[in-house]
């Protein structure tokens, strides 16, 4: 069980002159037992003004305008989101070696009594104009600079540490924008309201203070790495180039990984240069030039979307109302691995994609799944993670349908009641995904196995009475 304690002290103001000119300004001070006992405080602060232009004199001549605002802020924010006990050092009992009763321990991590607050900068500038009655657009540009982030400070094996010492080396940037578009109107009587966001972000690690790429599981194979240029959920393992066919395996043209492959395996792609296919060797020359090793992996994807999107729909016309909401994605990825991807792996039930593998029926070099081994068979080729095991998770999805009718009030106050709303409610009936290979599995499914990650759609009718 892990305790900790945290303090705060909070200020605030706000101003606004004439309903022109606004500020407000904020400060919080927080204490956290996480922390060494001269680290434990972390002082945070923001500022932001804003400009109604709409109410300024030399617009009033304007009446298609009702609103037209601008918005700049910047401030610090703090997290100590990280586990307990990282400024002290850890031990742990090895109950299972005892000499003259007594229990052996070792050191679990080293004491960091200078573990601080990560922080964060905000900088952003925005808009909100409203215009003709009918319609609202919100933007915002914003610069996020995240410095002391708490990671695991690789060390040498030799050191005998069980975990990395952790430390405030991490530095990331983020930056994008968010926008917002509501149109109302109605033909008729038929009102509408439609409201469509985007929100783009672009991440990449700054800085390590000078650590190597830091490497972390993310499943039984799956790796992610932290390397300073490149975005924050980097995929790290192989690259490959379909599969092989057997005129390629006779012709000694492919590379081997722990034993030379056979026709429908996976073909990986070396990163080194230096590497060269099995049958270019001399006669003499070591069969290691011909092999990948861990130095080819690279990386090979990333599961953070270059941006996300959605639209709002809603719909009345007399008594009827249907509303629908949908949302998407786009560049971003998912890894699956075990039984999620591999047939029969660890005996579980093959999948639908797996129909398509390769078999001497159809050595195809771009079939969707290299050739089967069975769930009894040690041979793992085929399972070093790669960007075979990557799928596109890009997608659009309708999140919600609702359709809803209001008994007219003189037919519900003749029963007694004051009104009643029947509707009917779907979610996630209907999805467009960018993957060609899987189909099945749910694009907002996280990485990992997957064992229940093939999505769900539901309907539920409903009653609301008031009486």
């Amino acid at each position: 069980e892990s305790v900790s304690l945290e303090t705060s002290i909070l200020a605030s103001v706000n101003y606004s002159y004439d309903s022109r000119y606004l500020f407000d300004g904020n400060y919080r001070a927080n204490a956290s037992s996480l922390f060494g006992a001269d680290k434990r405080w972390g002082h945070f602060w923001s500022l932001g003004i804003g400009w109604n232009i709409h109410n300024e004199s030399f617009m009033q001549n304007f009446g298609w305008l009702q609103r037209l605002k601008l918005r700049a802020s910047t401030g610090y924010t703090g997290s100590q989101n990280f586990n307990s006990y990282q400024a002290i050092s850890t031990y742990k009992y090895y109950s299972d070696e005892v000499y003259d009763n007594i229990i052996g321990s070792y050191l679990m991590s080293l004491a960091n009594p200078d573990l601080q607050w990560q922080k964060t900068q905000d900088n952003n500038v925005g808009l909100d104009l409203s215009v003709f009655g009918r319609v609202d657009l919100t933007f915002d540009y914003y610069i996020k600079n995240t410095s002391d982030i708490l990671l695991g400070y690789n060390v040498p094996v030799e050191t005998g540490i069980w975990s990395a010492p952790s430390q405030n080396i991490g530095k990331v940037k983020n930056t994008g924008f968010e926008m917002a578009l509501t149109y109302r109107g109605n033909v008729g009587d038929l009102k509408y309201t439609v409201t469509g966001n985007i929100a783009t972000n672009k991440n990449k690690v700054v800085d390590l203070a000078g650590s190597d790429d830091i490497i972390s599981n993310g499943g039984d194979k799956i790796r992610f790495i932290l390397r300073e240029g490149e975005p924050i959920g980097s995929f790290y393992g192989y690259k490959t180039d379909g599969l092989y066919t057997q005129e390629e395996i006779d012709a000694g043209r492919f590379y081997t990984f722990g034993r030379i492959p056979n026709a429908g395996d996976i073909k990986y792609v070396p990163q080194r240069e230096d590497v060269k296919y099995y049958g270019d060797l001399e006669a003499n020359e070591d069969k290691s030039h011909a092999a990948i090793s861990g130095e080819d992996r690279t990386i090979i994807g990333k599961d953070v979307p270059d941006f996300t999107y959605g639209v709002n729909l809603n719909l009345q016309w007399k008594n009827f109302e249907l509303s629908v909401f949908g949302q998407g994605v786009s560049g971003t990825m998912t890894a699956f691995e075990s039984e999620q991807i591999s047939a029969f792996m660890l005996n579980a039930n093959p999948r639908e994609f797996h129909r398509g593998r390769w078999t001497q029926e159809n050595p195809n070099p771009r079939a969707i799944y290299p050739r089967i081994y069975g769930g009894h068979s040690l041979d793992d080729y085929n399972q070093y993670f790669s960007d075979y095991q990557l799928f596109d998770s890009d997608y659009f999805r309708i999140k919600s349908i609702s359709l809803g009718y209001m008994v007219p009030i003189n037919v519900v106050k003749s029963w007694g009641l004051s009104s009643l709303k029947l509707f009917v409610t779907g979610e996630n009936l209907f999805t467009l995904r960018a993957d060609d290979k899987m189909k099945d599995f749910d694009p907002e499914s996280p990485s990992g196995r997957g064992l229940s990650y093939l999505g769900s759609k539901s309907v539920a009718f409903g009653v609301n009475v008031s009486f």
